[in-house]
């Protein structure tokens, strides 16, 4: 289907930023008056509870991010899937304010956090010259996803309840991107292309070694 490597990889990471909204804060924020409502809570009091879920999200962030440089991207991407689709489930479940700080933690963490990590670590480590590009490229995701899913989700929010909304966004992720990654990046292996970066260098060291002691 798609037989271009790079494509592949620049479509990859374009699909998981445009993915990655599931857990922004412009994504979450249209959804705030039907929690609160819900949960029969204030503006103030939402508000602490995101901030202190997201300041969470981003310290075990740093832990869990540092992982995909010892797993095969493909795993590291199921994991993270795996994970965006119990917090976009789990939110459709929140009935208490504690699990309304759990439920923002885990969004925050898998989709704003791990999802968007995940698309420009595998870019990065991927394209050299063109990185820059790539990168571009890649962030139209987000971009595009931030144009198209307010007016949808406005519109879905005159229809059915935002329950019923998330607990859509959990089928999606959970049938639509491990079949993508599959496609996309299954055979890639960024480890072996490091491997060979790293030959490259050697051997180019030791040439120009050799031409020096001549």
């Amino acid at each position: 289907m798609f037989k271009n490597l790079s494509l592949k990889v620049i479509l990859f990471g374009f699909i998981f930023t445009f993915f990655s909204s599931f857990g922004q804060s412009y994504f979450i924020g249209i959804f705030n008056s039907g929690i609160r409502a819900d949960l029969s809570i204030t503006h103030g009091q939402f508000g602490t509870i995101y901030a202190s879920a997201t300041l969470l999200s981003s310290l075990i962030l740093m832990w869990i991010g540092k992982k995909i440089d010892d797993m095969d991207v493909f795993k590291f991407s199921i994991f993270v899937i795996i994970l965006l689709f119990f917090a976009c489930y789990f939110f459709s479940t929140i009935k208490i304010i504690p699990f309304l700080f759990i439920g923002i933690f885990f969004l925050r963490l898998s989709g704003q956090g791990l999802m968007s990590h995940t698309a420009t670590t595998t870019v990065s480590r991927y394209f050299e010259k063109t990185r820059g590009k790539a990168l571009s490229l890649t962030w139209l995701g987000l971009s595009t996803a931030e144009f198209i899913l307010p007016v949808l989700m406005v519109f879905l929010l005159t229809i059915t309840s935002w329950r019923y909304i998330w607990i859509y966004i959990s089928v999606l992720v959970l049938i639509f991107l491990p079949i993508i990654s599959f496609l996309l990046i299954k055979k890639l292996k960024l480890d072996s292309r490091e491997s060979f970066k790293e030959d490259k260098k050697k051997e180019n060291k030791a040439l120009t070694y050799l031409k020096k002691t001549k």
